[in-house]
């Protein structure tokens, strides 16, 4: 029984030899290198209309058919287009004895390909496939139609090893790349016009430069797919049954069909993006815009559908939701967080958000139309009560970029004119705000922007017992911008105004103001700013009160009279007019002590020239300590006047009295004296008669007529 079981291997081992040596002969007598030349170069040079070259030729029953130093020349026939060191054939033994040749595997080690783009925007493959051949191509038949192929041909897999890639764009419109792909797929015939296909992708940019300016290189980006597609080659359309793929750590998935390849492409995708981490997100799109400073956090979700022609960035429609679960978004010294969707529909996205800043929260709610192209934005925000201290913290003042750091102060241009197109409109509504101990309620902001002009067509909110209401615009499409404002101001406190728009000068004046203000001026830099700032604004102030002021002490010390560090008032008003950089001022203020009038020039770079007549009740006269003011500065009612005047500057002023005003008032006060001497006329008055008036007082009258 042994014996005859080693016959039966015997005999089986020396069949399979026999059938493996008859398959190499087979190979050796159909499938020729000469052969497989006869049929490759021909066939490709007439399908490419460029010239191919091939190395050295191998077969094996083994590996195959092995293909050495395989090239497609570019349009001069010189250069190489695309060339790769080896590729290696892998057949099936069994159709080969009905003289089927089907190729298992096509494997392609270390490919090459460089594609160039022109200065006159045409890429080097352009010529590939027409129908004039290049010169030193046969325009003949080819072998294969001369004497024809004597198998049938079929490949089942096609496996890419590190191919190599470069492209270059002469134009300076498109970026650079270059990087590596490998590629692993099989196809598969379902029908004489229809392939199918599976496989995976891997492709590696090891450098891509952006050639706007500035240049910019990015480095080092993966991206991996693995599909499932079919191809109708008679209908030129294939179908992406699925697509799952990950750029960098973002992972998204297609679906859906493109046809048209050729001609127009079009494509109709369905578009999904599981939960993503926004920080994977950000991390992956760092090499592209690095904004410092800014960390996300949260969720993201994506169920779009995108169609429309892909060469025709406008036809492109999407349908679907994005959706943000917690997103947290930590920027320099603001930290908010989103929630809600954003839903898509064509080209417009209606949005609908919650935002959240440490106790602040806003409903923001609206929609862009025609985002691809000259959106037009529609936002409204709505809260019931905001914090602006906290989304205004005090130390954003020390994170400001002085002028001669920031982009636009340097040099002497303002910034450049903005070209936007798009257009916006929109409300805000606050129910209560406050911001550094100023409450506001029933806030109402409606903006328009437009033609590059930003416009607040009204703005209005109810604040302590009074409300302001203003208008607004600024032209952003001229150098340096242009801006208009009006406002009117109705009973607000003084101090909770000054105390949170100019923190610099809390606590210095108090009171209830009324004002009209009309503002016009251009440029962004300080210095022209100030320069073409004009208008004018007339004001009224009542109960109120100035201290802690540097003129007020100023008064003080020059009069020695302490009281006058606080300057109480109890009705004030005047006007101011703006232009060429100074303040004009003309006002008066009054209370139950003091009375003046300040008239001259603020400058506003803080220069200060002011002039006015100081006049104190006798409750503070009496109170004078120097003896050589205090005996002129009495009138007939006790109470003093002393003309001042106030050089210098806002911050240090230097209060003096006017020597020439002060001068009259002295001569005037001593030549009456001296003429009512020598008249006597207290003593010649007929008993019973009654006293004149002053106003009628002929002395009175001589010496007003002499020195005013």
């Amino acid at each position: 029984m042994a014996g005859k079981t080693k016959k039966f291997l015997l005999i089986i081992i020396t069949l399979i030899t026999v059938f493996i040596i008859a398959l190499a002969v087979l190979i050796k007598i159909y499938i020729t290198p000469e052969r497989i030349k006869a049929f490759l170069i021909p066939e490709a040079e007439k399908a490419l209309s460029r010239k191919v070259d091939l190395g050295e030729i191998s077969i094996s029953l083994f590996k195959g058919i092995e293909v050495k130093d395989f090239a497609i020349k570019e349009a001069d026939g010189k250069t190489d287009f695309i060339k790769c060191r080896e590729f290696i054939l892998k057949y099936k033994f069994l159709p080969l004895l009905s003289k089927q040749l089907i190729i298992d595997q096509v494997t392609l080690e270390y490919p090459e390909v460089r594609i160039v783009r022109g200065k006159d925007g045409k890429f080097n493959f352009d010529g590939i496939g027409k129908k004039d051949l290049p010169e030193g191509i046969e325009k003949s038949k080819s072998a294969v139609e001369a004497k024809g192929l004597p198998v049938s041909l079929v490949v089942s897999r096609i496996l890419v090893k590190e191919a190599r890639f470069t492209f270059i764009d002469l134009k300076k419109e498109l970026p650079d790349l270059k990087g590596s792909l490998d590629i692993d797929t099989r196809i598969e015939s379902a029908g004489k016009s229809e392939l199918e296909s599976q496989g995976s992708i891997k492709l590696k940019l090891d450098e891509l430069t952006l050639n706007n300016q500035p240049r910019k290189n990015i480095k080092d980006i993966s991206a991996d797919v693995d599909y499932d597609i079919s191809i109708n080659l008679k209908s030129d359309s294939i179908r992406v049954r699925q697509a799952d793929m990950k750029i960098q750590d973002i992972a998204l998935s297609l679906s859906g069909d493109i046809i048209n390849i050729k001609s127009s492409p079009e494509i109709v995708l369905a578009v999904v993006i599981p939960d993503t981490k926004l920080a994977d997100l950000q991390n992956s799109l760092k090499p592209f815009a690095d904004v410092k400073e800014l960390d996300l956090s949260g969720m993201i979700t994506a169920d779009l559908k995108v169609s429309g022609k892909t060469n025709e960035i406008n036809s492109i429609n999407t349908d679907g939701t994005i959706t943000l679960k917690n997103t947290g978004i930590v920027y320099q010294n603001v930290n908010a967080t989103l929630d809600g969707d954003l839903k898509l529909k064509k080209q417009s996205v209606n949005i609908n958000l919650i935002g959240t800043v440490d106790k602040n929260t806003a409903e923001i709610k609206g929609n862009i139309s025609n985002y691809l192209k000259n959106q037009k934005i529609n936002l409204n925000i709505y809260s019931k009560q905001l914090f602006l201290d906290e989304l205004i913290p005090a130390r954003a003042e020390k994170n400001k970029v002085s002028p001669e750091k920031s982009g636009t102060a340097t040099g002497n241009a303002d910034a450049e004119p903005v070209n936007l197109k798009l257009t916006a409109k929109g409300e805000v509504k606050i129910d209560s705000a406050r911001y550094k101990g100023m409450t506001m309620s029933n806030f109402i902001m409606t903006y328009v922007f437009s033609n590059n002009k930003l416009e607040i067509t009204k703005m209005t909110a109810d604040a302590g017992k009074g409300n302001f209401s203003l208008n607004s615009i600024v032209d952003l499409s001229k150098r340096g911008y242009t801006y208009s404002l009006s406002a009117d101001i109705n009973s607000l406190h003084a101090d909770e105004i000054i105390n949170s728009m100019f923190p610099k000068a809390k606590d210095t004046v108090f009171g209830v103001i009324t004002s009209n203000l009309k503002l016009k001026g251009a440029g962004t830099l300080p210095d022209n700013i100030k320069k073409n700032l004009d208008g004018n604004f007339d004001f009224d102030i009542k109960d109120g009160k100035i201290t802690n002021v540097p003129i007020a002490r100023n008064l003080s010390q020059l009069l020695n009279i302490k009281e006058l560090e606080t300057l109480n008032i109890k009705q004030g008003n005047g006007t101011v007019i703006i232009k060429n950089g100074i303040a004009k001022l003309n006002s008066i203020l009054s209370s139950d002590d003091i009375i003046m009038d300040p008239k001259g020039n603020i400058g506003l770079n803080g220069d200060l020239d002011l002039a006015f007549d100081l006049k104190m009740s006798p409750n503070l006269t009496g109170n004078a300590m120097s003896s050589k003011v205090s005996q002129f500065i009495k009138n007939d009612e006790g109470w003093g006047i002393i003309p001042i005047k106030c050089p210098g500057t806002f911050a240090k002023p230097g209060c003096i009295p006017d020597p020439v005003k002060a001068g009259k008032q002295v001569i005037k006060k001593k030549t009456k004296e001296l003429i009512d001497d020598l008249l006597n006329r207290d003593k010649n008055k007929k008993e019973g008669e009654a006293p004149q008036h002053k106003s009628d007082d002929p002395i009175d009258n001589l010496i007003k007529g002499i020195f005013n």
